[in-house]
């Protein structure tokens, strides 16, 4: 889902002229929308397991697909540091 039109789901659900402040989402709602944006719309979990634990699945397959900018640097390095120890 790209930006604006999350920005056009929130929106359309709130008067936009009587708020001061971005309007809320249930947290399971905004949850849901990352999961079939980074994981894709065909992401599900087989297991009988409740919400909260296919959250947690989400979250842990997010974060290995996804990871740290610091983490993929640090594994950059380390293969440079191999490379030139091979030469």
């Amino acid at each position: 889902m790209r930006a604006e039109k999350f920005r056009n789901l929130v929106d359309s659900k709130t008067n936009i002229d009587d708020r001061m402040c971005p309007p809320s989402i249930e947290a399971q709602k905004a949850l849901s929308i990352l999961i079939h944006h980074f994981l894709g719309e065909n992401w599900y979990v087989v297991s009988p397991m409740h919400t909260e634990q296919v959250n947690v699945e989400a979250v842990y397959e997010i974060l290995q697909k996804y990871p740290m900018w610091r983490d993929k640097k640090e594994k950059l390095k380390e293969k440079l540091i191999n490379f030139i120890n091979r030469l």
